[in-house]
C-alpha cells in the first residue's frame, strides 16, 4: 500500500516509525515540525479485509471528506485541533487523502473515568472540575458557530494539564480550588455540518432519545445529544463508571439505556470500585437523574460544575463535595486479623513494592538487557510503537505497523527474541494495553474501540510464541480488573467487586472457574493483586491485605 502524500508541495512518505495514532477511520503521523497528519485508510487498507461495508464507507469518506473540511467555518473555539492544510495523493493530484493539523499532547478523558487510573494517576479534583469546564465552553462555541460534534464522545477528548489556557484565570460563580486545564478536541473530520450529517456514534454515550427499539441512532445527531453525550462524560469522569454502570439482574445490559435504568436507580448495583452517588451535591445528582431517567435535554447547567468543590478528607482520603465525608462518617476500623470459613487476612505494615523491570528496556528500535558487561541486544522492534511487559522468567511485546500487528516473547535473563506470536488483527483504535505475565504463559489484553463500542481482545501466549487461546471479551463480568490481576502457573486471579476470580484454559477457551466469594468484602476491581508467600497481596487504595485462600 502506498504511504505517500504530498504536503505544500513537497512529499512526504509516512514511515511507520513516525506513526503516533490511529483509529478506525485514519492514522495519525508526525511531521516532525509541530504538525501532524491525519491520513484516510483507503479501501484496501489492511484493516478493512474481508469488509465490503467497511471498504465502501472509506471509499465514501475520501470522496466526501474534502468538502466536509472547506465547509468548516472560521473562528472554531480554540481547544479545537483544526485542520491547517491537505494532503494529496501526488504533487500534481487534486485528490485529498488527508489533512495536517496541530500536534497536540494530553490523555484521553476517557481514562480519568477509570478508579484504577485515577488511583495510579492522583489527579486534583480541581483539575478535574477545570477540564470540564473547558469541554463546556468547546462544546457551547462550537454549538454557537452552527456545528454539533455528533459522534461526542471523551476519546475525542484529550485533557493537556502542563499547559494552562490564555486569559484571566477567574471564572465568575467558580469555586475557589479550580484549576485550569486545556482541552483538545480532535476528530473535527467527523462533526456534523449543515448538509453533512455525522453518522458516527459511541453506543456508551449514545442519547436514547435518537434511537427506537435498539440502541443505534434513527434520528440524526442534535445539540441535545451533543449535551447528553457531555453529561454521561462529567459523570463517569466524577464517580469512576458510565451512566448505564453497575449491575441490574432484571434488564439485560444493552437494554437498561433504552429503558432510562441508569446507575442512579435505586434497584441497580453500584461497583465498590466507584466513587459513592453521595460525593457529589444532591442538585448535581438531580440534574444527572433528569438527563439520563426523564430526558431532560438542554445546555449542561454549567453554574453547577463551576460552583463545585471538590475536597479530600482529611481521615480517609476520598474526595467529596459535602461538608461531612459520606465514605468515613459511620465507618468502624476493621480488625487487624479475620477468619471466615476458608480465609484468613491481616493487614500488612506497608503496601509491597511493584517488581522491577528485571534490567530489561527500550531504546529505540532495540530491545536491550543489562548485564555485568553492560547492555546486550534482545533483538529489534519499531522505535516508538512498541509495549513490553516483563516478569520474573518472560517477557511479552507488541507493536502495529501498517495495519498488522506483530507479537514477540523473550527471556529477561537471556537468549534473543522470538516474534512468531500470531496475533489478531487489531481494527480500530487500540485504547489499552495490558499483560499479566506467568512463568510459562502471558494474558495479554488489547481494548479497542470500533463505532464507539469498547471491546477487550484477550490472547494467551506461550513462552515458546504460540498462541494458546484468543477471545473477544465484551460484557464479562471479570473484565474490569484485569489491569489488577495476578497470575500463577496455569491460573490467573482478578479482583472484582464479587471477590477475587480464578480464570483457566478449559478446552481451549478463557473460563472463570471459581469465585472466592469469602474476599468480596475485602477486595474490589479497582485493587491490584500481588502472588506472596502462603497467598495473595491485595494493594488497595490505602492499604495492602494478605489473604490466604484456602
Amino acid at each position: 500500500m502506498n504511504r505517500v502524500v504530498w504536503i505544500d508541495g513537497e512529499r512526504v512518505d509516512l514511515a511507520a516509525a513516525a506513526l503516533i495514532g490511529q483509529g478506525g477511520e485514519a492514522e495519525i503521523y508526525d511531521l516532525c515540525d509541530g504538525r501532524v497528519v491525519k491520513w484516510w485508510k483507503p479501501a484496501d487498507h489492511p484493516d478493512f479485509a474481508g469488509q465490503p461495508v467497511a471498504q465502501a464507507a472509506a471509499e465514501r469518506r475520501l470522496a466526501e471528506a474534502p468538502a466536509k473540511l472547506r465547509a468548516l467555518p472560521a473562528g472554531l473555539p480554540a481547544s479545537v485541533v483544526a485542520p491547517n492544510g491537505l494532503a494529496l495523493a501526488g504533487k500534481r493530484s487534486t485528490r485529498v487523502v488527508g489533512f495536517t493539523m496541530p500536534r497536540v499532547t494530553g490523555t484521553a478523558l476517557l481514562s480519568y473515568g477509570e478508579p484504577r487510573w485515577r488511583r495510579d494517576h492522583p489527579i486534583d479534583g480541581a483539575e478535574l472540575i477545570s477540564a470540564l469546564l473547558a469541554l463546556h465552553d468547546a462544546i457551547a462555541a462550537l454549538h454557537r458557530a452552527d456545528v454539533v460534534i455528533g459522534d461526542c464522545n471523551d476519546l475525542n477528548v484529550l485533557v493537556d494539564l502542563t499547559a494552562s489556557p490564555s486569559g484571566d484565570a477567574a471564572v465568575r460563580g467558580q469555586a475557589p480550588n479550580v484549576g485550569r486545564a486545556r482541552v483538545h478536541l480532535i476528530d473535527v473530520d467527523s462533526y456534523q455540518l449543515a448538509g453533512f450529517p455525522c453518522s458516527m456514534f459511541s453506543e456508551r454515550l449514545l442519547d436514547p432519545r435518537l434511537c427506537d427499539g435498539e440502541l443505534v441512532p434513527s434520528r440524526p445527531h442534535d445539540r441535545d445529544s451533543d449535551w447528553f453525550a457531555f453529561a454521561a462524560m462529567a459523570f463517569r469522569t466524577l464517580l469512576g463508571l458510565g451512566p448505564w454502570g453497575g449491575v441490574y439482574p432484571r434488564c439485560p445490559p444493552a437494554a437498561r439505556a433504552l429503558r432510562r435504568i441508569s446507575a442512579l436507580h435505586a434497584d441497580v448495583v453500584y461497583p465498590r470500585a466507584a466513587r459513592p452517588l453521595a460525593s457529589l451535591p444532591d442538585a448535581l445528582l438531580a440534574v444527572f437523574r433528569d438527563v439520563f431517567e426523564r430526558d431532560v435535554r438542554g445546555e449542561f447547567p454549567r453554574t453547577l460544575l463551576a460552583s463545585l468543590w471538590l475536597r479530600r478528607c482529611t481521615q480517609c482520603g476520598d474526595e467529596h463535595a459535602r461538608d461531612t465525608c459520606p465514605s468515613c462518617r459511620h465507618r468502624a476500623p476493621a480488625p487487624p486479623v479475620s477468619v471466615s470459613g476458608g480465609l484468613r487476612w491481616h493487614v500488612l505494615p506497608r503496601p509491597p513494592e511493584v517488581a522491577d523491570s528485571h534490567g530489561v528496556r527500550l531504546s529505540g528500535g532495540t530491545l536491550l538487557r543489562q548485564t555485568r558487561l553492560g547492555d546486550e541486544r534482545i533483538g529489534s522492534v519499531l522505535a516508538g510503537q512498541t509495549r513490553i511487559w516483563i516478569g520474573a522468567a518472560l517477557g511479552v511485546g507488541f507493536y502495529r505497523a501498517g495495519g498488522y500487528a506483530v507479537g514477540f516473547v523473550f527471556r529477561p535473563d537471556r537468549g534473543g527474541l522470538d516474534d512468531r506470536v500470531a496475533l489478531p488483527a487489531i481494527h480500530g483504535e487500540l485504547v489499552a494495553a495490558h499483560a499479566t505475565i506467568a512463568d510459562d504463559r502471558a494474558w495479554l489484553w488489547l481494548t479497542r474501540a470500533v463505532n464507539g463500542q469498547l471491546a477487550t481482545i484477550a490472547v494467551v501466549i506461550g513462552s515458546d510464541a504460540s498462541v494458546l487461546a484468543t477471545e473477544l471479551l465484551t460484557d464479562t463480568p471479570w473484565l474490569a480488573g484485569i489491569a489488577g490481576a495476578c497470575a500463577s502457573g496455569s491460573q490467573l486471579f482478578v479482583p472484582t467487586d464479587a471477590g477475587i476470580v480464578r480464570i483457566e484454559l478449559v478446552a481451549g477457551a478463557i473460563a472463570c472457574t471459581r469465585v472466592f466469594t469469602e474476599t468480596a468484602s475485602l477486595v474490589s476491581a479497582a485493587d491490584r493483586l500481588a502472588l506472596a508467600p502462603g497467598g495473595i497481596d491485595v494493594i488497595r487504595e490505602r492499604d495492602a491485605l494478605h489473604l490466604s485462600l484456602n
